[in-house]
Formats: structure tokens, sequence, C-alpha cells
């Protein structure tokens, strides 16, 4: 079985490091020159963690990792503590894992060392594919083309692969997603003790975590789409514009947002669920498969989520089983991330129906929304959708 993936990113880098710990053969091809420089954080939650542990990398995800002891909500304007939710210890004994926040960039190095040098294939711009009976063809444009028995789009919210499959329609962001990273040393009030600071206001939020091992901090706000494009400004002008999108706030944030060393910006689209994941030889994964809103810090963690089911179908395989082990895995991950999508919409609608635009609502409905779903969202497995665990002994299941 040989496997190509379009896309580099969390979700293409997870499904080749899962697939080579099984000895099946993956080609990534991915169109950035290189791997992308450090900027944006994540937190990975139990449900992502877990299989990751399983497939050896604890040590490295230690060695650049954070362990937050809680997340605590702040009012907007006085951090007056709205609510505080325990991690570390509390979540590794409920869970059976932790959260770990770090750099994308750190998971990348980490997940890109399980894979096979020469398996990554950089400044490769995937411009069609083609299936047939005896496997697909990857074409790119600088007229090369790569061959598999399978092909799989992990290609990001806008992906090539995705349209393949689906027809869309273009809607405009409604939100801009902000991502700063500052040295710890600038900003040393929030780095006394390893938590997740979240500031809420009634339209938009900030939120802080420590990354890189402590040594720095990396935040997300989420302000309201305005009518400019900001992929053309800098990072000074980033700085510039989003201090003012949070005037009067805190003095905690100003002063986090003045220490940004880089600043990134992106529209936040507000996607319905894509209908069609799977054709024939061809499946989507990640952002390419369920672009979603950022509630409980899923994006990247149901990435891995979805790279472990589709590895754990891939794995066993055959030419003549791979359109239904394709069609199980789109089937049963379709439904999973359905429902969380259904549960961030009924946040919003809870929010909308109350009327109320505070900060308490909006902490109230996310913490109640949070803890009725918890073991979904992070106790779940994906060996629960039908995949045998990544790093399972084959013989026992």
């Amino acid at each position: 079985m040989r496997v190509v993936v379009v896309g580099a990113g969390i979700a293409g880098m997870s499904l080749a490091a899962a697939l080579t710990r099984d000895g099946v053969g993956v080609t990534v091809l991915e169109q950035a020159p290189g791997p992308a420089p450090a900027g944006a954080g994540i937190q990975l939650t139990p449900n992502a963690l877990r299989p990751l542990l399983r497939l050896g990398l604890g040590p490295a995800l230690e060695r650049v990792g954070v362990r937050p002891a809680a997340r605590d909500v702040l009012r907007w304007d006085d951090d007056r503590l709205l609510g505080s939710a325990p991690l570390g210890d509390a979540f590794a004994e409920r869970y059976g894992a932790s959260t770990l926040t770090l750099l994308c960039s750190d998971l990348h190095r980490v997940l890109s060392g399980a894979v096979p040098s020469d398996a990554v294939r950089y400044g490769r711009y995937v411009t069609d594919l083609l299936e047939d009976s005896d496997g697909v063809t990857v074409r790119c444009s600088d007229g090369r083309q790569v061959h598999g028995d399978v092909a799989v789009g992990a290609d990001g919210a806008n992906s090539l692969i995705r349209s393949l499959l689906n027809t869309e329609r273009y809607r405009p962001p409604r939100r801009l997603l902000y991502r700063g990273l500052a040295p710890a040393s600038r900003v040393p009030e929030l780095c006394g003790r390893a938590r997740i600071h979240v500031w809420a206001g009634h339209d938009r939020y900030i939120l802080c975590f420590p990354v890189a091992a402590g040594r720095k901090v990396c935040f997300t706000a989420a302000v309201p789409a305005g009518a400019d494009d900001p992929g053309y400004w800098t990072t000074r002008n980033r700085v510039v514009d989003l201090t003012a999108a949070f005037d009067g706030w805190s003095p905690a944030v100003p002063r986090l947002i003045s220490a940004a060393e880089w600043v990134g910006v992106r529209g936040v689209h507000d996607h319905s669920p894509v209908p069609v994941w799977h054709r024939g030889r061809v499946a989507l994964m990640g952002d390419a498969a369920h672009p979603t809103l950022p509630f409980f810090a899923q994006e990247p963690n149901q990435a891995v989520e979805d790279a472990v089911a589709l590895a754990g179908r891939l794995r066993e395989a055959t030419a003549l089983s791979v359109d239904g082990a394709l069609e199980d895995y789109a089937r049963t991950r379709k439904a999973r991330t359905d429902r969380l999508h259904a549960v961030t919409r009924q946040i919003l609608a809870t929010l909308r129906a109350s009327g109320e635009r505070t900060p308490e609502a909006w902490e109230r409905a996310v913490a109640k929304a949070e803890e009725a779903n918890a073991e979904v969202i992070y106790g779940r497995e994906p060996a629960e959708d039908g995949a045998r665990p990544v790093g399972a002994d084959p013989t026992t299941g």
C-alpha cells in the first residue's frame, strides 16, 4: 500500500508518522518550500495526546511542551475570575493524559522525526488528481506526478482536494483570528504559573499560554472581521490594530500584545459540515474535511484523531478493500466531527436566544457545554470508531 498525502501540516504529518510506524509506504506533498517557522501555538488535549504517546513521541513532546495546571477565564476589563477548569494532573487522572501546550512548529518537528526524510517533498504545488481502478495520480504544477494506491487531502481549510469532491459556496470570514508569540521574559506576570489565561469580552476574546518549554508565550485573539484584508499587513501593523481592538481591556492584554515578536492573522469562515469526505481511493482529513470554529482547542486535535483512525484502516487495507476502508473511516469520523460541530453551534444558539452578550454569559455557556460533552471530546479514542489503536499489537487487535 502506497499512500500519497497532500499537505504537510499537523494532519498530514500525523498520518505519515502513524503509517510509518506500521510500515505503510507514504509520500507527503507540500506546496511550501520548507517547514513553517516558529509561530502559532496549540493545545494538545488528551484525545490527541494519548495516541501520540503510543507512537513513542512522549519524550520529544515533553522537551518542547508545557503542562498547564488550569485554564482561568477572566473578565476582560478587571481580571475578575469568571471560571477555572483544572487541567494537568486532573486531566491525566480523568482521561489518561493531560493537556500539553506547544508551538505548532515544535510539534511538526517531532512528527517529522518519526517519518523518513525522503518521504516529505516540499515545493510541490498540487494542481489535480486522477483516479482509476489501479490507483491515483497526483499532479503538481512543475509537471511532476506521484502515483499511489490512495490519496489523502490534508491540505487545510482552503483544500483543493475537498473542492474536487464537493461543490462549495464561498462564505466571507465573520471573525479574524490573530496568533502571536512573545518572549516569556517580557510578560513575567503571565508566566509565574503554567496556566492558560482567557480574557472574555462580549464579542471578542484573547487567550495565552506558555510554549517552547516555558520560554515563550503564545496568544490567540478572536475579533469580528472588518472590511479590510489583513493578509498584507506587517507584524507591526497587526500589533497596532490588535492593540486598538482591545483598547480599555485589562492592562495585561496590551502588554502581551506589544511584547509580540510575531503576529499572524487569518479569517475564520463559518463552514457547514463538509458533506463528502471520500470517493473511491480519495479521502479528506483535518481542516480539509472539517473546518471548524475554534472551541475546545479541537482543530489540531481532531486532525490527530483523523490520522489515527485513517491509519488504522489503511494498515490492513488491500487494493480490493481500500474503498470500503475509506468509506468506513469517512462515515465514523464525519459522525464524530459533525457532533462536535453541533455542540459549538448550540453554544452560539444559546447565547443568541438568551439575548445576553456579557462575558459571564459566554463563560457559562462554554463551561456548561464543555462539561456536558467532556467525555466525548477528551475521553474518546479513535479505536472506538473501529480503528485499531496506533502502536497496538496487530495480533491482539
